[in-house]
């Protein structure tokens, strides 16, 4: 292989690994939800205690742990995309549309903060507060608090909204 292969296989494969990653990504985006939107649904009539502590309990370190995987996957996610960024300069890539700089297709893409961290950001933090409902619910009732499902209700959007300040304010976003 020659010097000038060389960058271009690194491209190549750099690129195939940010196309997996964005794949598995937006899998997540989906499913988590997903799950959580159809666990609240079925759980959403009266229960047994046990069965919404158990079941949200379950549910929620699972997200926990989507969640967590996600955080590292981001950070992966941008240091090739990074990587990508600089190989498309590295290789001469044009500018399209008369932008000044390095062209490729990563290089000229608009910044993902708005669109994709803040997304993610209201998926997880709906996600860990759905839970978060069914889990307060399970405690309440068992401990036979009245309004239980209201009371509930109020902390898994408290949940929700502090998740969504803590990654806004500690720049844990992707």
């Amino acid at each position: 292989m020659d010097a000038d292969e060389a960058p271009r296989l690194d491209y190549d494969q750099t690129t195939r690994h940010v196309h997996a990653f964005t794949d598995l990504r937006t899998k997540m985006l989906a499913f988590v939800p997903t799950i959580t939107g159809a666990a609240v649904g079925l759980l959403g009539e009266p229960r047994p205690a046990s069965e919404l502590i158990g079941v949200s309990l379950l549910g929620l370190v699972a997200t926990l742990g989507i969640f967590v995987y996600e955080l590292r996957n981001a950070q992966l996610y941008d240091a090739m995309v990074q990587r990508a960024k600089e190989l498309e300069r590295l290789l001469g890539f044009p500018t399209v549309q008369g932008l000044q700089g390095a062209g490729g297709v990563l290089a000229s893409r608009p910044s993902r903060w708005f669109a994709h961290d803040r997304g993610w950001a209201l998926v997880y933090s709906a996600a860990i507060a759905g839970w978060s409902y069914l889990a307060a619910w399970g405690f309440l009732r068992w401990m036979l608090v009245d309004s239980a499902q209201t009371i509930a209700a109020v902390t898994g959007i408290a949940v929700g909204f502090l998740v969504a300040a803590a990654l806004e304010r500690r720049k844990l976003l992707p």
